[in-house]
């Protein structure tokens, strides 16, 4: 999928459309995360995700996202308070295939990367067209928390990340 390609996303019976940007498939074809892994994916809260954003947000909610291939996967968003919400962040929990989730979280590219030590099992911010996204290492989970605009300061972001810890039970 290449970067920029706008995802749609469908929220109580509402279209919006979110910019997203995804990850090459690996070498063998086969995807190397599980995804839609837990029914619900929303592991903040509307103040949490108002901490992380620096600004108020309407209750998250679990919606799908329609993917070019026609494939429907789940996220939690949290879309901005106002007469007209719009998507502001997402999460997303994930199952490796093979290896842990710290294995995973550690192999992302350098690129674009940085560590965010001392939550989780492994923790990186990876910067994307759209963002900054969190690739957060559970015992068992990858969680991933995508900011679709902005850039959150490393306090807000371990906040989140311990949250999301708290929320899967980690």
């Amino acid at each position: 999928m290449a970067a920029g390609l706008l995802l749609v996303a469908l929220l109580a019976g509402c279209t919006s459309t979110v910019p997203g940007s995804g990850r090459a498939a690996p070498p063998a074809g086969r995807a190397a995360l599980a995804a839609d892994v837990l029914p619900d994916e929303c592991l903040l809260d509307a103040v949490e995700f108002s901490a992380l954003l620096g600004e108020a947000v309407l209750p998250p909610e679990q919606g799908e996202v329609v993917r070019a291939d026609g494939s429907r996967p789940s996220s939690c968003f949290a879309n901005s308070a106002g007469p007209f919400p719009t998507p502001l962040a997402m999460v997303n929990v994930y199952e490796p295939r093979e290896g842990t989730p710290a294995e995973f979280v550690r192999a992302a590219p350098a690129q674009g990367r940085r560590d965010l030590p001392g939550v989780g099992e492994a923790a990186v911010l990876i910067d994307t067209t759209p963002g900054v996204t969190l690739q957060l290492a559970a015992a068992r989970y990858v969680v991933t928390i995508a900011v679709l605009d902005g850039s959150p300061d490393d306090a807000a972001w371990t906040t989140a990340a311990t949250a999301a810890l708290a929320a899967l039970g980690d």
